[in-house]
């Protein structure tokens, strides 16, 4: 998880504000795309859509420009946010995890199941 401030000027960081932004921005896809706030699957939807080409998202065509924004707001927080069941965890809200944590949530996803 990024810090919260930068010791620099004590504004946030820009790691920080990366990470919110991130979380509220998947909040509006679901919104736009799903009218829900957070549908089953959304950070696998939305990791999908800024990573594969062509990048769509609900059958709707997504620029690259957005996409990036995505993968940009990934890389300056140093993570995703997902599902607590997703990561292994139990809640009733999204979680943000490390971007390690996140590939390996990925690798269970697309490993083949036995």
């Amino acid at each position: 998880m990024p810090e919260e401030l930068d010791p620099a000027d004590g504004m946030p960081s820009r790691g920080a504000l990366a990470m919110e932004t991130l979380v509220y921005q998947m909040r509006e896809l679901s919104d736009i795309f799903y009218s829900a706030q957070w549908i089953d699957g959304l950070e696998f939807l939305v990791w999908d859509m800024a990573h594969k080409k062509p990048h769509r998202l609900a059958d709707t065509d997504v620029s690259d420009k957005v996409a990036k924004f995505f993968r940009d707001l990934a890389i300056l927080a140093d993570g995703w946010w997902v599902w607590p069941e997703t990561a292994g965890r139990k809640g009733d809200r999204e979680i943000f995890v490390s971007l390690e944590e996140w590939k390996d949530c990925l690798k269970k996803r697309d490993s083949p199941r036995k």
